[in-house]
């Protein structure tokens, strides 16, 4: 590993660094952060961040009120960071990823045993953590994910899907909230299907399978972050219901990828969608279908997945187990070929 010593500003142009930098893995630059004020500024700076986010290898994430772990796949190395002391009285129950920024929906029980819900941003890179204001609308059971305006990256906004006393209820109402103005206002959305509980964020807009309402398969439908509407993407393939033991993952920037376990055969597919483009015109296409080994299969979450591109197509499957005694939560990361072998890459 180069070191900051070797990679001074005094030895090198800082061009050249930079170029360095930014293909240098996250869990580096943490120990680069002192070298100089001009490598401080560089890491603060949105266009540096961004293009570095665009470069670097995609990581399995968990995150735990008081820590968060992140994996590098690469060289099977684990990073593990504090989070900011403000999230520790808090339990994180759903979390949003966008671009490195962690949307968290938190939850404090009072001496009374009521709850309070509050909704921070984090970036875990930094520890920088930002709380955001909760609508007036807002409800226990309601939805939140994070994206931004195709028009400037940096236009994140928030979307709110509301859902009365339970996630069941069928009146719903959907607000926006702009980082930029601070503030909530309701749109004119209509959802007409299941509710997000899993979502994929690609290029600022968000993913996620549902259920049809009156009908058994699934579909892949979207929110547009630009546009502020629900868009249906397509059907599922071969019309099957994967909107519980299926996932959905991006895959080369501008397509998406699902991961479902046909259990007819015993068997788990990968398909690829083509690019999503404008025309709204989206098709499938099946990679492999491959029978894990039955003992390894037991421990395997096909919602959480990176397709990993080198010589071949593989699959690299997230596992994690909580030890309710010892308040310890142990991870395993599998890779897995398009034959059905499966060999653990990682245990923490």
């Amino acid at each position: 590993m180069t070191s900051p010593k070797q990679l001074s500003p005094s030895l090198l142009p800082f061009e050249l660094v930079e170029k360095i930098l930014y293909r240098t893995p996250i869990e580096a630059l943490f120990r680069f952060k002192s070298v100089s004020k001009q490598w401080y500024a560089l890491f603060n700076d949105k266009i540096f961040r961004y293009k570095h986010f665009d470069l670097s290898h995609e990581r399995f994430m968990l995150v735990h009120h008081k820590s968060f772990q992140l994996s590098n796949l690469e060289n099977q190395a684990f990073l593990c960071r504090q989070t900011p002391d403000e999230l520790h009285n808090y339990n994180i129950v759903n979390t949003f990823h966008c671009d490195g920024l962690l949307l968290c929906t938190c939850r404090e029980r009072g001496i009374l045993g009521e709850t309070t819900t509050k909704l921070a941003v984090l970036n875990p890179v930094f520890s920088r953590i930002k709380w955001i204001q909760l609508s007036s609308s807002s409800k226990h059971y309601d939805f939140y994910g994070v994206g931004y305006d195709n028009v400037s990256r940096d236009k994140y906004k928030i979307l709110r899907i509301g859902f009365g006393t339970s996630r069941y209820d069928i009146n719903r109402d959907v607000e926006i909230y702009e980082f930029e103005s601070k503030l909530w206002r309701s749109i004119n959305a209509t959802l007409e299907c299941s509710p997000p509980t899993r979502c994929v964020s690609m290029n600022g807009n968000m993913y996620w399978i549902a259920r049809e309402k009156m009908m058994a398969g699934s579909k892949i439908e979207s929110f547009d972050f630009s546009t502020e509407t629900f868009k249906p993407i397509c059907c599922v393939p071969n019309g099957t219901d994967c909107s519980y033991g299926g996932g959905l993952s991006s895959f080369g920037g501008d397509r998406l990828s699902l991961l479902h376990r046909d259990e007819h055969v015993k068997k788990i597919e990968l398909w690829f969608t083509s690019k999503l483009t404008d025309d709204g015109i989206v098709s499938w296409s099946k990679y492999f279908d491959a029978t894990p080994d039955p003992l390894t299969e037991i421990s395997l979450s096909l919602k959480t997945f990176i397709v990993k591109t080198n010589n071949k197509i593989t699959i690299m499957l997230w596992s994690s187990d909580i030890d309710f005694k010892d308040r310890v939560v142990y991870t395993g990361v599998y890779e897995m070929g398009d034959e059905g072998e499966t060999k653990k890459q990682v245990e923490r």
